[in-house]
């Protein structure tokens, strides 16, 4: 299902990756693989057959409070933003127009974006040599690496506490923000070691 938001003029990831698609690490492990729509009857009644205990949300969708229940300990979600400041899309670019660091919050979702369980989060370091797109890139394996430190918390710890809503959802930027984020990009990575949170 395709995202009802403006493609961004700034690159930040790389272009040409190969990887593996899911229905070929799937099959390798002879794990079942269908593709369905994530608010659809048909995602429901697969899960309420399977009774699967956590899932593991990759994608900018908001998910129903249907699905998210028919999972025994929830969905878990890795959030390229520090949670609560850094809600919604570009995170990565509204850190730097807000002057807050980068990082990864790992969380199990409700049915809000960006909000519902905190189970750990960490941030990452900024270099002056960094471009966007090195962000983007640490980013994303520290995401990998907290998924995986998330699992492991979520099989010892039944307790976690609310993300507060703080009403600060970010939608994609526009161009004249962008513009923005360029021009002040330069100063955030030199002033990024004072930065609190």
């Amino acid at each position: 299902v395709s995202l009802n938001i403006k493609e961004s003029r700034v690159r930040v990831g790389i272009e040409d990756l190969i990887y593996d698609h899911p229905k070929k690490i799937a099959n390798n492990l002879n794990i079942p693989y269908v593709v369905v729509k994530h608010d659809s009857k048909k995602l429901e009644y697969i899960l309420k057959k399977e009774k699967y205990d956590l899932g593991i949300i990759l994608g900018s969708r908001i998910i129903k409070k249907q699905i998210i229940n028919q999972f025994k300990i929830g969905i878990l979600n890795m959030h390229p933003g520090i949670l609560p400041k850094n809600r919604g899309l570009d995170t990565h670019k509204w850190a730097i127009i807000n002057n807050v660091k980068q990082g990864v919050t790992c969380h199990l979702i409700n049915e809000k974006v960006d909000l519902g369980k905190m189970i750990c989060k960490k941030n990452i370091n900024i270099f002056q040599q960094d471009t966007l797109v090195d962000i983007n890139y640490r980013l994303q394996n520290l995401e990998l690496k907290l998924m995986i430190d998330s699992i492991k918390i979520l099989k010892r710890k039944t307790s976690f506490s609310k993300i507060k809503n703080l009403k600060n959802l970010h939608s994609t930027l526009n161009q004249k923000s962008e513009l923005k984020m360029i021009r002040k990009f330069e100063r955030y990575k030199k002033n990024y070691k004072k930065m609190t949170s």
